[in-house]
């Protein structure tokens, strides 16, 4: 009945027996959020429990959608300093702040007038005027660098993070006895249903200036995240067990089992040993070399075969179909088994893929529906949804024989699953990228701006 993790079937499918249709008119309780944020619920003991941006863990109640707690994990109270240090702290902040915002300032117009330059190279005003704002850029850029590496506020700095992915992106995470929750500014913290922090683990910034969105996920009795690295967390107290090099990715990793050994797919196409983090297999997908980041869903795993999409803009964009082999033996020689790769719409990936009744779902940024023959590879069909605005960023999901499909300006798109594509019912939300998740003939979303219940209690 709960649902304590992000795809938790390692696929987009709920087995419920009713789910909305009509997302506007069946609604059970609309609560207004604070602040946005990227991040799926979680929902356990009739609790939903979510992010805020920058740092909040907020815990409601299910039926009511009434906000039981809400938890700051700003860097300052983690670290349990004084008052008057904090103060100290703020105002060191504050003065960052500020020469970044003049950085940011002086960026445009130092844009503004390499424009001019560029349009009339005689034009010696704005070539002088150039020169000026570029150095007074510069002097900020190099304060901020400098102030930033002053030691007595290096552990209270807040990396760079995109506006739109932020610092919390990763959905929480329940294993029965602590609940995990992640920030993209360096710390995994733990707590207990009622709200106690139980522990906090300083581990590293993310590896990119977009931040990330790997979700925690309990396998092999460690707690497995991704920051710069994977890594292996002890449960009960935070202790990085393990750490292995990874390579920038937004996506999580889905575990699987040999012969009662645990291993993990990676959405980079690398398969990692779980007990200490050894590396098996790489190179499984394709990484294109100018944009290396762009591996940004998670995969999906279905009676022994694992699926992943991915894709770079008009470059390219590939499904991919790994079976898992029977005995660990035969993973170490051979690795996984490629079924099939399909070459589909060029495209990049957000959304993850979807596999239901032997067929793939895959969507592209565009919002161009690929579904493919699960054993093939064959392409099924692919349908180009029009009338919706916004990245296709939230991962497709199934529930009572339908697929809903939205984009992060807020249309959800209601089709049935099958062969031919044929749509139910459109609806239009408030902007969100966190994916749906359905329990009984209820439906759960948080949108940007608010924490919404839809259908029948």
């Amino acid at each position: 009945a709960d649902i304590p993790v992000w795809r938790g079937n390692f696929n987009g499918t709920y087995e419920v027996q009713s789910a909305p249709t009509d997302w506007n008119s069946e609604q059970v309780f609309e609560i207004p959020l604070e602040t946005k944020s990227n991040g799926t619920p979680i929902l356990v003991d009739g609790k939903l429990i979510f992010t805020a941006e920058p740092d909040q863990l907020i815990c409601a109640d299910a039926k009511s959608g009434k906000i039981l707690w809400q938890k700051s994990n700003d860097l300052f109270t983690l670290h349990g300093i004084s008052r008057d240090k904090k103060a100290e702290l703020e105002a060191y902040k504050a003065d960052i702040d500020n020469y970044t915002q003049q950085a940011r300032k002086l960026r445009n117009v130092v844009r503004r007038l390499e424009a001019a330059v560029k349009k009339n190279p005689d034009n010696k005003q704005a070539a002088t005027n150039l020169e000026v704002k570029r150095g007074e850029m510069e002097a900020y850029n190099e304060k901020v660098t400098e102030m930033r590496k002053m030691p007595f506020y290096r552990d209270f700095d807040m990396p760079p993070a995109h506006r739109t992915n932020g610092y919390t992106s990763y959905s929480p995470h329940y294993d029965g006895e602590r609940l995990y929750v992640q920030f993209g500014f360096g710390v995994v913290v733990a707590y207990d249903l009622k709200g106690n922090r139980l522990w906090t683990s300083f581990i590293d910034h993310p590896d990119h200036s977009w931040g990330g969105a790997t979700m925690p996920q309990i396998i092999d009795d460690k707690l497995i995240i991704r920051a710069d690295d994977h890594h292996a967390l002890e449960p009960k107290t935070g202790k990085i067990l393990w750490s292995t090099p990874s390579e920038v990715v937004f996506g999580t990793p889905v575990p699987f089992v040999v012969e009662g050994q645990h291993f993990m797919f990676a959405p980079r196409g690398e398969v990692i040993r779980v007990s200490d983090g050894k590396k098996m297999q790489e190179g499984l997908v394709k990484i294109n070399r100018d944009r290396s980041w762009a591996i940004f869903n998670t995969p999906a795993l279905v009676d022994g075969v694992i699926y992943a999409a991915n894709g770079v803009g008009k470059e390219d964009g590939n499904v991919y179909a790994y079976k898992i082999p029977s005995t660990v033996k035969s993973l170490e020689k051979n690795g996984l088994e490629l079924l099939w790769n399909t070459a589909v719409a060029k495209d990049r990936y957000y959304s993850s893929p979807l596999v239901h009744d032997e067929l793939v779902y895959v969507v592209g940024q565009e919002s161009v529906i690929t579904a493919l023959e699960a054993d093939t590879g064959k392409i099924v069909y692919e349908k180009h949804v029009k009338g919706v605005s916004g990245t296709a960023y939230p991962t497709m999901v199934y529930a009572d024989n339908k697929i809903y499909q939205g984009t992060e300006d807020g249309d959800m798109v209601i089709f049935k699953p099958g062969r031919t594509f044929k749509e139910i019912a459109r609806n239009k939300l408030g902007p969100y990228r966190s994916t749906p998740l359905f329990k009984d003939k209820v439906a759960y979303l948080r949108t940007y701006e608010s924490l919404i219940a839809v259908g029948t209690l």
